[in-house]
Parts: structure tokens; C-alpha cells; sequence
């Protein structure tokens, strides 16, 4: 018996008579969950990073956040390369679908925690949190200057990836959804939450130095690329799942006592935030000086309102008392109104009446965009909408493929799940080029004619798609009118 009690001795001190761990080491598991969102890392994940850190040249490059954790801890890599400059973000925008826009970190001047207040949504009762990348011009790197080229500042934002019409709230608070951190154009998240849903955004700057904030943008390009957990409503949300990336890149904040105990609500993380040491929330003391400071972004709602006013007593067509029962009026009735020559006279000689009509022209055609974004995903759902391009003439067929087809399956599909950051710009070789053209008048005029010439399938989700295409036309040849009086 003495061999054989040896032997088993032997095989548990071995660790044979258990068999392999499963587990990966506690500190790479809570590390894997913020980069890929996998609530249960193995063994086998964290073998398989430790052997590609050894061996693979770029893997710093790649995945610079794993590649910390094996340096922290000692692990021999091969000697690193030059990293690219600049990393890859796939910004999905309305009109383009999904566009790759590198980023150089040393040109992001500030990260920003931007907070839009809660709406009536239930998905957004307690308000929505992202991360804002300032980043500066390539030809001048100075406050002002960076601050204010809005067109090139990014949003980064743990959403849930929605195929529906409409976020379906129990598949929300069921965890069916999945979450992916989506980088938008701030200008875009601008015109949905100030203009589109009419909520506030507090804009917070991280204290960060150089070193940590360019860290930071190729960490969040890494989770940007990899990351596809769960998403539900309490905790795995925009808030928590932003903590987790944080808590990741940045040992300041990981360390930070008042955030360890964590926040499952965005309202309350952001509140935090403003009253730590981890951000500047002195910037957000007087609103006033905020808003000019490009810190707070007021609800657009009261302009809004009062352009319905200026309005309302003049304009010579249906009646209406709110926004909402403006847009439900149809835009050739409306262009009825505009184009009597009275009314034309006082836009022509009233800047202010002729700024308010363009107002609300131009909010019923954003209005008709996110209501068209909704119907056609439910109708790609369950049609094809491939086989009508195929129908069109060449013209026609172009404009529905590039502004209206491709964009639309762009959304819809989830974003491609690379091992780590692409470094290469023929990584997405197949990510049709920018088409700039879709946003033009006689493109959007050859979008709603492919509509009307396709045919009706005879379903209610094709005319809704075709009354809704034709509205935007329709709409945007009152924008064009009313520009036209311009002095």
C-alpha cells in the first residue's frame, strides 16, 4: 500500500488528480472581462495571450493592455516594434454607416466623461455616460483650437447593440443584447441628444497626463475592438461596464477609494466623478461660463419652442400649436405655404422669421431620419432588400446600394471582433469608401425615385419606408428653398 499511497501523494501535489486549473490567475480575469466582456475567462484565454506575448513582436501594439499586465509581471517578450502612430476607430454615422477614422493619441488634447441627462426613454431614465476624445487639429495643437474642431472629436460609448425597431426593454433587462463600446462623431451624439431627444450634455475632463491619456485612447481602441459582453439595464450598462474600462487603463482611477465601491446608475457615477480628484469639475461650477467654455450643452428645446412661436402667427398654411404638430404636417403642404408669395416677402425681409422656418424645417427632416433608421431595420429583418437594388438602373441602383443599403446592414451587423487593434488600413478593405455624394439634394431626389420605382410588396413596412424616404425629399427641398432667400 506505502507505493501506491506515495504515487497518489505525489499525483495531487502535481496537480493530476484534479485535473488543470480552469480559472485564470483573479487579476486577468477582471482584466479579460473589461476587454473582451467575457464574464468567464479560462485558463485557456489566459494561456493564449501569455504565449502570444512571448512570441509576437506587435502584440504591444495589438493588445497594449495585456501586454502591461505580462510586462508587470515579469514575463520575457521578444523585443517590441514601432507602433503606428495612430489607431483605428469604426465610427458609425446616419448617413455613411460604418467609416474607420485613425487616431493619432499625442493629437488628443483632453478626455472627457460627457453625460447626457435622463429623457422620458425608459433606457435613458437615469441619463447616459461616454467618453469624449478632443482631439486637435493636425496643423495646430493649442487649446482653443482643439476644443473647437468638434468635427473630429469622437464619443466612445458602451451601448447595446439594437437590431430592432426599438429597444425591446425586457430583452434589456434580460441581458439579451449584446454590448460593444461604439465610437460615434460627437457632432452626431450632439444633434441625437441636444436636438433629437432634447436632454443636456455635461462634457467633465478627466485629469490626466500625457502619458496616461495617450495610453488610455490605445486601450479604448483595443476594448473598442474586442469587447462584446452582455448588455442589461442594471449591471451591465453604459455606466458599469465604463467603470471596468477605466478601472483597467488607468491605476488612478482604479485606485481611487470613492470609485472602488462602484455606481450602477450613469447619473450617480457622473456625480461622483464631478466632485473627485479624478476630474476637473470646476469647469461645470457656472453653466453660463461652461456653455461658452465648451463644457455644458443646453437642451435645444427652448429654441425650438420659440422658433414654433415666431412661426406660428405668420405662416399662411394649417394650423399648428406645437413642433410635433408641425412635422406631422406633409411637406409639399407645407411647401404650399412657403412658396405663397406673401410669406415669401417676410422671410425675405425677416431674418429672424426666415432663421425660425429653417429651424423647423430642418428638425423635421432629423425627426424623419431617426424614423426611418427604425423601419428599415425592421424591414431588412424581414425582406430583402438586396434583390429590389437589383431592379434599379444604374443611377438609381448606386445611390440605393451606397446611401441607403449598405449603410443600413452596416449598423444592423455587429462590428467585426479582430484579435486586438488593426494596424494595417487594408484590414477593412471591405468597408465600401466614403460616400460623400449621399448627403446631396440630387441624391436624396434619385433615393426617394429608386423607392417609388422598386415596387409595393404590399406590406405596411414598404410604404412606411417609401412614405418615409419621400417626406425626407420633400423636406429637404423646403430646406433648399428657404436657403435660397438668404441675403
Amino acid at each position: 500500500m506505502r507505493p501506491l499511497l506515495v504515487l497518489l501523494m505525489l499525483l495531487v501535489l502535481g496537480g493530476c488528480a484534479t485535473g488543470p486549473s480552469l480559472a485564470p490567475p483573479e487579476d486577468f480575469a477582471r482584466l479579460a472581462k473589461a476587454v473582451t466582456g467575457d464574464s468567464a475567462p479560462t485558463a485557456a484565454d489566459h494561456q493564449a495571450e501569455l504565449d502570444a506575448y512571448r512570441v509576437e513582436p506587435d502584440y504591444p501594439c495589438r493588445q497594449p493592455l495585456y501586454a502591461r499586465y505580462f510586462a508587470g509581471r515579469g514575463v520575457v517578450a521578444p523585443a517590441p516594434v514601432a507602433c503606428s502612430p495612430q489607431v483605428p476607430f469604426a465610427v458609425l454615422s446616419v448617413d455613411e454607416g460604418v467609416r474607420i477614422a485613425w487616431v493619432d493619441p499625442a493629437r488628443v488634447s483632453a478626455v472627457h466623461v460627457l453625460f447626457a441627462g435622463n429623457s422620458s426613454s425608459p433606457a435613458s431614465r437615469f441619463g447616459h455616460v461616454a467618453l469624449r476624445l478632443v482631439v486637435c487639429p493636425a496643423s495646430d495643437s493649442s487649446p482653443g483650437e482643439c476644443d473647437s474642431n468638434l468635427a473630429e472629436h469622437l464619443l466612445l460609448s458602451f451601448q447595446a447593440h439594437v437590431d430592432d425597431y426599438t429597444l425591446d426593454v425586457l430583452k434589456a433587462l434580460g441581458g439579451e443584447y449584446q454590448a460593444n463600446l461604439f465610437a460615434s462623431r460627437f457632432m452626431d451624439s450632439y444633434e441625437q441628444y441636444a436636438i433629437g431627444e432634447f436632454r443636456e450634455l455635461y462634457s467633465l475632463p478627466l485629469r490626466l497626463d500625457a502619458p496616461q491619456r495617450q495610453a488610455l485612447v490605445r486601450d479604448l481602441a483595443q476594448i473598442h475592438w474586442r469587447f462584446a459582453g452582455s448588455y442589461d439595464f442594471f449591471t451591465r450598462n453604459c455606466a458599469t461596464l465604463l467603470q471596468q474600462a477605466l478601472a483597467a487603463s488607468w491605476s488612478d482611477y482604479a485606485s481611487d477609494p470613492v470609485m472602488a465601491g462602484g455606481f450602477l446608475r450613469p447619473d450617480h457615477l457622473f456625480a461622483a466623478l464631478r466632485e473627485s480628484r479624478l476630474a476637473d469639475g470646476q469647469v461645470l461650477a457656472t453653466l453660463s461660463q461652461a456653455e461658452h467654455d465648451g463644457f455644458y450643452f443646453s437642451s435645444t428645446r427652448p429654441f425650438y419652442e420659440q422658433a414654433v412661436a415666431s412661426v406660428r402667427g405668420q405662416h399662411p398654411g394649417e394650423a399648428f400649436s406645437s413642433l410635433r404638430g408641425y412635422i406631422e404636417i406633409a411637406p409639399l403642404r407645407r411647401a404650399l405655404a412657403l412658396h405663397q408669395s406673401d410669406y415669401v416677402k417676410r422671410l425675405a425681409a425677416d431674418d429672424q422669421l426666415l432663421q425660425a422656418q429653417l429651424m423647423l424645417e430642418e428638425y423635421a427632416l432629423l425627426s424623419s431620419q431617426r424614423l426611418l433608421q427604425g423601419y428599415a431595420a425592421e424591414y431588412l429583418r424581414q425582406q430583402d432588400l438586396t434583390a429590389r437594388a437589383s431592379t434599379l438602373d444604374a443611377e438609381h441602383g448606386k445611390v440605393f446600394q451606397a446611401c441607403f443599403l449598405q449603410p443600413l446592414q452596416q449598423r444592423n451587423r455587429p462590428v467585426r471582433r479582430p484579435a486586438g487593434i488593426p494596424s494595417r488600413a487594408d484590414s477593412f478593405a471591405d468597408l465600401p469608401g466614403p460616400a460623400a455624394h449621399c448627403t446631396s439634394p440630387h441624391s436624396r431626389t434619385l433615393l426617394a425615385e429608386a423607392f417609388a420605382s422598386s415596387g409595393d410588396d404590399g406590406s405596411a413596412q414598404w410604404r412606411q419606408l417609401n412614405d418615409l424616404v419621400r417626406y425626407r425629399a420633400d423636406t429637404l427641398d423646403n430646406i433648399l428653398f428657404l436657403r435660397q432667400l438668404r441675403p
